[in-house]
């Protein structure tokens, strides 16, 4: 017991995260699926990290997918406020927490365990050290990828980071917007069936992918099961939420600035014509915001303020839902994701974005 008090202490110093906010303790359901102990130190234990790292707290995420699967009241998370299949749920909450192992070397001066999968639901604490040195080492320059990097690193500082719909340090809009629709188009080939939860990386033929996982000798099943074998036959699901997860990212300020809407702006899919949202002006950088002012615009009350925009993105969530469960095929809904995701013709170059810079910098 001696400890507690201290890791509290500890985790009281402020980091920040990429995305709209997660809820910090998965549902029952979800914990039961991949496998998580419910056990009440782990929970504290979540509870206490969830004070140093804001991708966690809020559950903007899981409010947003609720009101995507049907939702319509004014609280929308929680027990009883949720239709999404668990599959789901737990693809949304992986572009920010996705499973990894650490070797001998990379768990050293840390409390990781080698022996276990690394999410912030199973080893919050060496969750929040690898964090936190992410952080600072890519304050420092540092840049992170498949060679030298855990996907923890990479997805909110490195050259994963447009799963946040958000540009990695380098890349430019073009390519940011590339890679979302690469990433799209792998996880729809999977609820297609083309792709199966044992297809290797390498096998994936377009370049957004086999430049991020390129000889890591990964399959599916392991992007996206690690650690938890129930999550196995859950896999178009989870690929659905990913998908979702990016989408929804992409209209948070912190992330992207787009224009305001125009009435002529159209979105079509499966033979139903959308309002289309506002075209990408920029995507913001993670690493060169201010991540407390990069959490407050991820809270759930800078979501609820978008939703009372007319189109946002429960809308174009639902158009995809609707796709997904009538098994719409990737030709047809790459035009429709194309649109959502359009580029205006002088987008900038990416950079932490009007109001979320560092003071200094």
């Amino acid at each position: 017991m001696r400890r507690l008090p201290w890791l509290a202490t500890c985790l009281l110093a402020a980091s920040g995260a990429s995305a709209f906010q997660l809820a910090p303790v998965a549902s029952p359901q979800e914990r039961d699926i991949a496998e998580i102990s419910g056990s009440w130190l782990n929970t504290l234990t979540i509870n206490a990290a969830t004070l140093g790292v804001y991708s966690f707290g809020d559950p903007a995420h899981e409010e947003l997918t609720n009101r995507i699967f049907g939702c319509g009241g004014s609280i929308c998370t929680g027990p009883g406020a949720s239709n999404v299949p668990v599959g789901v749920l737990a693809g949304v909450r992986w572009n920010d927490d996705p499973p990894f192992r650490l070797n001998a070397s990379e768990a050293s001066g840390t409390r990781c365990k080698t022996q276990f999968t690394v999410r912030f639901q199973t080893q919050p604490y060496c969750w929040y050290q690898l964090f936190t040195d992410a952080e600072k080492k890519a304050a420092a320059g540092k840049r992170f990828d498949g060679r030298n990097s855990n996907l923890l690193y990479r997805t909110h500082f490195g050259d994963l980071q447009f799963l946040h719909a958000m540009a990695a340090d380098g890349d430019s809009p073009q390519k940011t917007r590339e890679s979302m629709i690469g990433w799209a188009k792998f996880n729809w080939l999977i609820i297609e069936g083309t792709y199966t939860r044992d297809t290797e990386l390498d096998e994936v033929d377009f370049a957004p992918l086999n430049q991020v996982f390129s000889k890591s000798g990964w399959i599916v099943q392991d992007l996206y099961a690690l650690g938890a074998p129930k999550l196995r036959r859950e896999i178009k699901d989870i690929a659905f939420g990913s998908i979702l997860h990016m989408l929804q990212d992409s209209f948070a300020e912190g992330h992207v600035d787009r224009q305001s809407p125009k009435s002529t702006t159209k979105c079509s899919l499966n033979g139903n014509t959308y309002a289309g949202p506002g075209f990408i002006m920029e995507f913001h950088s993670y690493p060169a915001q201010n991540h407390t002012l990069h959490a407050t615009a991820d809270k759930s009350a800078a979501m609820t303020a978008h939703l009372q925009e007319e189109p946002n993105m429960v809308d174009f969530g639902k158009a995809l839902r609707a796709a997904y469960e009538s098994k719409t095929t990737w030709s047809n809904v790459q035009p429709f994701l194309e649109c959502v995701f359009a580029l205006h013709p002088n987008v900038r170059q990416p950079s932490a974005g009007e109001g979320f810079q560092v003071v200094g910098k």
